[in-house]
């Protein structure tokens, strides 16, 4: 029970699942458009022009008191910043029983500075269709100060990942396709491709995992082609289940993609995910991914109450638990924390809250050499999430530091003049 169970959760990608079919319309909470209305009237992103007055100079405050919780894993990722090596202390511990804090969101002291930590912040973005209002100018600022951002991952619309390596070269970009449509017109759902015992997509018919992995190959190849500043592609999304059918799948995939010069991002489950008794099935596909390839795993980690920082061990920072096993496998390949959040993904904290929060994830990552950087959920339309009103400030954060509070200042009202 030291973990939260895939039994026990409904996962975005099985609630998408539900709405694929012939000529159907994907269903999202709070109302969001269709990904498939996204995906046929795609427009240029507006940009709005980002504030470039410095943060409020005060008295240095620390960010927040860190515990110590180093790796011992040896760098791997050119695109990691070396730490100096310690012992991990961040057990497997069981969640607490489900109850909102009443001071989980409160607004941070205002002109506390946030600063990034030495090696640089790997705070990155999650894209989805939709508005993100600022983005040029956030990823304008980040590369000409010498910091660009970590990690950009887009699903569908790939704009953003064209514009971050634009900027730099140096950020990191993951991709992932949720859907591809057939010629007779109908969709299929590319985030879990079942055992054919079970429930496999509509239309395609085989019978081993390897098989399935050509079939699914065939299928994306063409738009990882049209996209080719993608560093590494993610395939299933939130598929917990059949680890060791998944992990004959990604074998068989990384032969196919490597021979035409592409990078998985492997596994990619919902948050609280990998059980442990499935851990051999990570270190098998990972230690393959090691010998040659250079693929990358993602995992996903969300505060489901809450923020980050509130939500217990077994759901934030989770992945250090997974790689203690897989160093001892010599299984350690490169981490992307490929989706970030808080309250479960749905709706923005605001700009305060989400940067005192995301710098605490921050810290943590930063003592964990082979994590490249996470995506936080996320910049486009789903559930009120879109965080692009924090843009300038994560601006701030990445290239110096961010004094809280430092925005709300210009905000003023007009005294109401009657005649």
């Amino acid at each position: 029970m030291g973990r939260l169970s895939q039994m026990q959760m409904i996962t975005r990608r099985q609630l998408l699942k539900l709405g694929v079919g012939v000529g159907a319309t994907l269903v999202v909470p709070a109302g969001c458009r269709s990904l498939l209305d996204q995906i046929s009237s795609l427009e240029p992103t507006p940009t709005v022009t980002v504030g470039t007055n410095p943060p409020i100079v005060v008295a240095p405050t620390p960010t927040a008191a860190v515990e110590t919780v180093p790796t011992t894993a040896a760098e791997i990722s050119p695109l990691a910043t070396p730490q100096a090596p310690a012992a991990d202390i961040s057990p497997l511990e069981p969640p607490p029983a489900p109850a909102a804090s009443p001071t989980s969101t409160a607004t941070p002291v205002p002109h506390i500075v946030l600063t990034p930590p030495a090696g640089g912040s790997k705070i990155g973005l999650h894209v989805v269709f939709g508005p993100r209002q600022g983005l040029d100018e956030f990823l304008s600022r980040c590369a000409q100060s010498g910091h660009p951002v970590a990690v950009v991952k887009c699903v569908d619309d790939f704009e953003a990942a064209f514009k971050a390596k634009h900027y730099s070269d140096k950020t990191f970009t993951v991709g992932r396709v949720n859907s591809v449509g057939l010629s007779n017109k109908n969709f299929v759902d590319m985030q879990a491709w079942e055992p054919p015992e079970y429930s496999p997509p509509v239309e395609f018919h085989y019978a081993t995992a390897q098989e399935a992995a050509q079939q699914y190959y065939d299928l994306v190849k063409p738009i990882w082609k049209l996209n080719p500043v993608i560093d590494a592609w993610e395939t299933f999304n939130e598929f917990s289940w059949h680890w060791g059918w998944q992990a004959d799948f990604y074998i068989t995939l990384m032969d196919l993609a490597e021979a035409d010069g592409y990078r998985l991002g492997l596994w990619s489950p919902s948050v609280g995910n990998p059980p442990e008794e499935f851990y051999p099935d990570f270190a098998r596909a990972c230690r393959r991914a090691k010998e040659h390839g250079n693929h990358i795993l993602c995992l996903h980690e969300y505060g489901l109450e809450g923020l980050l920082k509130n939500a217990p061990k077994s759901l934030v920072t989770r992945y250090r638990q997974l790689y203690k096993y897989l160093e001892q496998a010599d299984a350690v390949i490169p981490l992307v924390i490929s989706e970030a959040g808080e309250r479960a993904g749905g709706g923005f904290t605001g700009t305060d809250v989400f940067m005192d929060d995301f710098a605490w994830y921050d810290a943590k990552m930063s003592r964990d050499n082979y994590v490249i950087g996470c995506a936080a959920w996320t910049l486009g339309d789903w559930s009120g999430a879109n965080f692009e009103l924090a843009l300038p400030a994560l601006a701030d954060y990445i290239t110096g530091g961010y004094t809280i509070g430092h925005y709300s200042q210009f905000k003023s009202h007009l005294p109401l003049i009657e005649k």
